[in-house]
């Protein structure tokens, strides 16, 4: 089992905004395969396949950790299953990066995530959201919508996000790493 935890902040208001874009990978990612995503036993919504789970914390972006570590000690997951899905503010739009571990870079959630895990070990996917437009400070950049000149952009990052993950299931996560962070989505 692969458990797919996206990023996210689960008020209306910021639901179009770039800090939600762990969301939108696991919801292409649900709506592709035919999962529904249900209220799970905390903070969190869950969609249970038959190999992969996807986790979407509720509580907000900034203290996903705690609802996610419980997420994954009720449904018996260990640590090495698990893949964080969250927006980088320091790739550009188009890029998507994987990493093995690490630290937070900066990102409240991901800090979070680690904070609740006691563990920096944590498998990741950071989906570039540094357009042409992007302006410090950045917590204010991440809280808008993208403009709509990106919207081809956007929907060929989350495409490919949800290539990835359909990598890391079927390749693993070493060889899905390696096919995909050095590609950059939408240029030839």
């Amino acid at each position: 089992m692969i458990v797919f935890i996206g990023l996210g902040n689960p008020e209306m208001k910021f639901s179009d905004t770039k800090h939600n874009v762990g969301y939108w990978a696991l919801d292409m990612y649900a709506k592709k395969n035919d999962l529904v995503f249900k209220p799970g036993k905390a903070n969190y919504l869950v969609s249970v396949g038959q190999k992969v789970m996807l986790i979407k914390p509720t509580s907000g972006m900034n203290v996903s950790g705690q609802p996610s570590k419980e997420a994954i000690q009720y449904y018996k997951c260990n640590i090495d299953q698990v893949v964080v899905i969250y927006d980088d503010v320091d790739l550009p739009l188009g890029e998507i990066r994987l990493r093995e571990k690490g630290g937070d870079g900066c990102h409240r959630g991901m800090r979070s995530i680690i904070e609740s895990f006691s563990s920096d070990q944590i498998k990741r996917v950071r989906i570039g959201v540094a357009a042409d437009d992007y302006k410090r400070p950045s917590e204010n950049y991440v809280l808008r919508p993208f403009q709509k000149q990106y919207t081809e952009k956007v929907n060929a990052v989350l495409d490919c996000a949800v290539s990835v993950m359909e990598g890391i299931f079927t390749q693993g996560f070493s060889e899905t790493m390696n096919n995909y962070n050095k590609q950059i989505i939408g240029e030839a």
